[in-house]
């Protein structure tokens, strides 16, 4: 396991202040705004400026691995005097104070401020050299912030509102949980593989005026070593169990990793375990289909078995951002049984 064990889970440095006691937080409004929603604040002289423009780039850049380029973020901007109590309220703040009075660069995270569950993030400058500065050494450090409060709030949601059959079902049978909210289904449940899923749509004059589906998979198999935590090991894994359970609607098609923009690997540990995660793109191999898929892969060491959960959306026509991050926060609440 000595590959496993080296990785540690890449904190987030900035320092955090909590704006409110445990008990004031009940009585604070709901947050505002929709997911994936940025909004900062900053002068608007600097917001025409480079600062602005950095700004824009980090907040606005291409959600990785997705069909269609989609930014990471919606981005709202407003100055400091437009900060009005409607905006109060929104679920990710920033705030860029940008003068000579701040004599050190410094960027603060505090939560629920004026709302719940809220995220604000306050970077100040005494320039906008040493602003840019900052957002060039820290800016993947504040995408992940926001990602990951905006994951915390769907899992919050989903572990009120699981299904409790699916539950109880995953941890008698296959050891594991996961909180999966209403509206999904068991599609198909083995040994070692389940595919859970859920379906939306809205009715059009000739049909559906659009269909989305999102799909949690789990499947697992025996560990033999550390190389099983490779790009090419886990996409052949991947390949073998969407092949043999999740077949096409036309005779001869099943789904498989599109290998024309090969899947991207993130390493890190998620509540103590080292986690190997892939995003990439699926396809529909003798049919037309495909979308995203983000999954996570770990080791049970109680059971010597890797496994992984992922999942994965279909959504013709529609930006898929979302519906993504709806499934990935799915997986994030992953918990293995012990024996």
């Amino acid at each position: 396991m000595t590959r496993i064990t080296r990785y540690l889970l890449y904190l987030f440095v900035f320092s955090v202040v909590f704006s409110c006691k445990p008990d004031e937080r009940s009585i604070l409004p709901k947050i505002s705004g929709a997911a994936g929603e940025v909004l900062l604040i900053i002068d608007n002289q600097k917001w025409e400026s480079p600062v602005g423009e950095k700004f824009n780039e980090m907040l606005t850049q291409v959600q990785p691995a997705l069909p269609q380029p989609e930014p990471v973020f919606r981005l709202i901007h407003t100055s400091p005097s437009g900060f009005t109590n409607i905006f109060r309220v929104h679920r990710n703040i920033i705030f860029a104070k940008i003068g000579s009075e701040f004599q050190e660069s410094r960027i603060t995270v505090q939560t629920n401020q004026w709302a719940t569950p809220q995220l604000v993030i306050t970077i100040q400058a005494p320039n906008d050299s040493e602003c840019i500065s900052l957002l060039e050494e820290s800016g993947d450090q504040i995408v992940e912030r926001i990602n990951r409060s905006e994951r915390e709030r769907l899992m919050d949601y989903y572990r009120s509102y699981q299904v409790a059959a699916i539950y109880k079902r995953l941890k008698d049978k296959h050891h594991l949980t996961l909180s999966i909210p209403k509206g999904y289904e068991i599609a198909v449940d083995t040994t070692d593989f389940v595919w859970i899923t859920t379906e939306s749509a809205q009715p059009g004059e000739s049909g559906y005026a659009w269909y989305s589906q999102q799909s949690i998979l789990i499947y697992y198999y025996d560990y033999v070593d550390t190389n099983t935590f490779t790009i090419d090991y886990l996409v052949n894994k991947r390949n073998e169990q969407v092949k043999k359970h999740i077949p096409g609607p036309n005779p001869g098609s099943y789904m498989a990793t599109e290998d024309l923009l090969p899947p991207i690997m993130k390493e890190f540990t998620l509540d103590g375990r080292y986690v190997a995660e892939l995003r990439g793109l699926w396809k529909l191999e003798n049919g037309a289909m495909g979308g995203p898929f983000v999954s996570l892969s770990t080791v049970d060491e109680e059971r010597n078995r890797v496994i992984t959960v992922e999942g994965f959306v279909f959504a013709a026509g529609l930006e898929k951002r979302e519906f993504l991050r709806q499934v990935e926060s799915i997986l994030y609440t992953l918990k293995i049984e012990e024996e």
